[in-house]
């Protein structure tokens, strides 16, 4: 409201002025001198443009219910029991697609991702993808690869879960947490797991506990929180999943 006080105000001096100059400045022909007042307009932008308008405030989480498609490589088969309790649990709907030894590069490829997208109309992405990316060294042909998968998630709600490191990786993920951002891209790498016998992948426990830090970090730090409240262990775990055969060059 001040910045419209001040508007009228900064209006009305301006009338006044202008009578006054009109009054007393010389005539032409019997009219009054036509005045040249573009620069008051402005000085009335200049006037006003220390009063911003106030940022709107954040609305809050998201409480309604989502059709989440969580896809990507083989770490989703031991993520996707935990997750699927959340989702019963929130009262959301639950696909999963595992891509046995794949990765971005695979996924980028054709319209795989966009393929399932329109299969399963998702309101939330959850993207697992970048264990089998660890040690690679064409790292930019795995970043223009993340980059292709992004655009084609467009402006859906994601995540991205960053692989689970056994090893120190080449640079995936620092790839992934610069190109979707921190409020994106959940660093699995920090966590300590517990292996199943090939020493890569968690046991079930490590799993579980993986998908409990995974909703922490979406309740509290991802850019799009949605209702993701921790289920009770007897919880079911209904949910759909579709595998896809392992890739081949």
């Amino acid at each position: 409201m001040k910045g419209y006080l001040k508007a009228i105000c900064l209006l009305a001096l301006a009338a006044a002025v202008f009578l006054l100059l009109s009054a007393f400045a010389g005539r032409e022909k019997g009219k009054f001198r036509t005045l040249d007042l573009s620069h008051w307009y402005l000085d009335t932008a200049a006037f006003l443009a220390d009063e911003p308008e106030p940022e709107p405030v954040p609305a809050g989480p998201d409480t309604s219910s989502h059709r989440i498609l969580l896809f990507g490589d083989s770490m989703v088969e031991g993520l996707r029991h935990r997750m699927a309790q959340y989702c019963v649990a929130n009262g959301h709907e639950l696909q999963c697609v595992i891509w046995y030894s794949s990765s971005s590069k695979y996924w980028a490829r054709g319209d795989t991702v966009l393929h399932f997208i329109r299969k399963y109309d998702p309101t939330y992405l959850f993207i697992s993808m970048g264990a089998n990316e660890l040690f690679v060294r064409n790292l930019d042909e795995r970043e223009a690869a993340v980059k292709r998968i992004l655009q084609e998630v467009g402006r859906l709600p994601y995540i991205w879960i960053g692989p689970p490191n056994w090893k120190p990786d080449t640079g995936i993920n620092r790839i992934l947490e610069e190109q979707c951002g921190p409020t994106h891209y959940y660093p699995s790498l920090k966590l300590k797991f517990t292996r199943s016998r090939d020493g890569c992948h968690p046991d079930m426990r490590s799993y579980n506990m993986w998908a409990d830090s995974i909703a922490v970090w979406l309740r509290n730090e991802s850019a799009h929180p949605i209702k993701w409240e921790t289920p009770d262990k007897s919880t079911p775990k209904t949910h759909h999943v579709q595998i896809l055969s392992s890739p081949k060059d």
